[in-house]
């Protein structure tokens, strides 16, 4: 996690909403919206983690992505608050009735924070969900704080809106914006110093990192990958020397207490990651050694294969591995493992290809293909190997 002293306004408000109802024993609603990397999730699981929040609250979060339908949310609710459904063959409607009974007792302040709000919006009656969800403050002694979280600034305006004509079920509005260049920077070198490595990048290069970042979208989890994808590349770049540095991943670099001996992160490195990120001719080649992108152009290529065949199109790391390693054999390579397979799904990711959607294994990671086709094609640049790939269905037998 990053630091999040310099959100500390957001952190301050949140924390005073919940302990403004926690000592009236009130009950209340909240929606936080913001873009992607905006420390919407952070911000508020740093606030619930604290010994204080969870001596006085009953809690339970819920990734509304978790979750195979809809109505699947209730009973979702009921094992996150650990409350008995009485039935052996719970359906929505008896887990339902188990949540409003329970808000109807005698019970502990609860906060219920449900993240990805948004996976619930639907056409038709079960939007139904959504206003049943957000009337339980309203019940006589609920005790509730609920707490949705989304990226859209309007949902409640453009979805809820019988909540609006009721000013007792309106949701209190929070909206976080993104990060600056100079918060990105002071993110960046706390990280960095906090681990007693802060001379590793010299302050032209973060300034440059950051200024990108915050032009584009001011995701700091973006950024932070960036950051990764540099310190690899640097990896590769001084691989011939005789003291290479094993950094790792940025994540391990970052909380571990051994300093590198080797020297700093240069402006090049920095400058190839962003093109490659955010460059309109951005090319998978470009790195110093052939035998790495090879492996991100596999892993791409496969992810077509996977779209255009099968007839799932839900696709899982796990799944997506599998067929890879078929490919891989196919064409003499040697496969990876999953963990390593995992990575490189997460540097492709930091260039904009692909977008992955967090399970609770990894191996279920959801993976979704954010170019088309064209695009993937002129940045990997090599069409021979992509309907090579592409047109062997054979490889998609289980």
């Amino acid at each position: 996690m990053w630091s999040l002293t310099l959100i500390s306004f957001q952190f301050d408000e949140l924390t005073e909403y919940l302990n403004n109802l926690i000592y009236t024993e009130g009950s209340g609603s909240l929606y936080i919206s913001g873009a992607p990397g905006t420390g919407k999730t952070a911000t508020l699981s740093k606030i619930i983690n604290s010994n204080e929040m969870k001596s006085k609250l009953k809690i339970g979060f819920i990734n509304c992505t978790s979750i195979s339908s809809i109505g699947a949310i209730y009973k979702k609710i009921c094992h996150e608050l650990d409350l008995k459904v009485n039935s052996t063959s719970a359906t929505e409607k008896d887990c339902l009735a188990t949540i409003e009974g329970y808000l109807r007792k005698k019970h502990k302040m609860t906060l219920l924070i449900l993240d990805e709000i948004d996976q619930l919006c639907s056409s038709g009656k079960q939007n139904n969900i959504l206003y049943h969800i957000f009337e339980w403050p309203s019940i006589l002694h609920s005790k509730l704080i609920l707490v949705g979280i989304a990226n859209s600034l309007d949902l409640t305006d453009r979805l809820l809106v019988r909540l609006q004509t009721k000013c007792e079920l309106k949701p209190r509005l929070m909206h976080f914006t993104a990060y600056t260049k100079s918060q990105i920077v002071d993110i960046f070198k706390s990280r960095l110093e906090e681990s007693g490595v802060s001379e590793l990048f010299p302050p032209a290069a973060i300034q440059l990192l950051a200024a990108k970042v915050s032009s584009v979208s001011g995701d700091i989890r973006r950024a932070l990958n960036i950051g990764k994808r540099v310190i690899e590349l640097a990896e590769l770049e001084k691989k011939k020397n005789s003291k290479t540095v094993d950094i790792g991943q940025f994540e391990a670099l970052i909380e571990s207490e051994e300093k590198p001996e080797e020297s700093k992160i240069q402006l090049k490195e920095v400058v190839s990651v962003l093109n490659a990120v955010y460059g309109n001719a951005q090319n998978l080649g470009d790195d110093v050694d052939d035998a790495f992108p090879i492996q991100q152009k596999i892993l791409i290529c496969t992810l077509l294969l996977i779209i255009k065949h099968d007839k799932n199109k839900i696709i899982t790391v796990g799944r997506l591995h599998d067929v890879y390693k078929k490919v891989c054999k196919n064409r003499n390579i040697n496969a990876i493992d999953l963990s390593e397979f995992l990575n490189i799904c997460l540097l492709v990711e930091t260039r904009g290809i692909i977008r992955i959607v967090k399970k609770k294994e990894p191996r279920f990671h959801h993976v979704q293909l954010q170019w088309d086709e064209d695009e993937v094609s002129s940045a990997l640049q090599d069409k021979q190997m992509i309907m090579s790939i592409m047109d062997d269905k054979s490889l998609l037998s289980r």
